[in-house]
């Protein structure tokens, strides 16, 4: 007898059960965002401005944008108890922007000592014809095997005119 009311009270409960979504108070989501338009007199008219593409352009973490002035260059050259197939020594002109992370930081016309890529150090030769004018870079910095001292990279760079 138990049995049966505890199935006769399940299905009165499930009986009173709605099985809709109460709607109450529903607004119409039809409804197109209204948009300001530009007033009279306003600066750009509508137009958007243009993005700086080297402020848009998140910078890798441990790097540095640089424009420099190549001072010297070296084969074979031991930095940080690693041998270097090429480095050259610049003289910082302008810092463009540097990522997080950084443990020394660089100043400008402080002259740095940085190790090229193996693939950069192919154009040794372009480079020594490039000698005393003003280059674009992108260095990451290294920490030593000691970690007393950083080693500077250069990871890519472009000629400026």
């Amino acid at each position: 007898m138990n049995k049966l009311m505890y199935i006769g009270l399940i299905a009165i409960l499930f009986s009173c059960k709605s099985n809709s979504i109460a709607q109450e108070n529903a607004k119409n989501k039809t409804e197109k965002p209204k948009v300001e338009k530009p007033k009279f007199g306003d600066t750009n008219n509508g137009d958007m401005p243009k993005p700086n593409v080297f402020t848009q352009n998140q910078i890798a973490p441990n790097t540095i944008h640089l424009t420099v002035e190549v001072m010297e260059l070296y084969s074979n050259k031991l930095i940080c108890d690693v041998s270097q197939e090429a480095a050259v020594n610049v003289k910082i002109k302008e810092i463009k922007g540097s990522g997080s992370g950084l443990v020394n930081r660089v100043s400008i016309n402080k002259e740095i000592i940085l190790a090229l890529r193996k693939g950069i150090s192919k154009d040794i030769t372009y480079l020594k014809s490039k000698l005393s004018k003003d280059i674009f870079i992108i260095i990451r910095e290294k920490p030593c095997m000691n970690f007393n001292q950083t080693m500077y990279e250069i990871v890519g760079y472009e000629y400026r005119q």
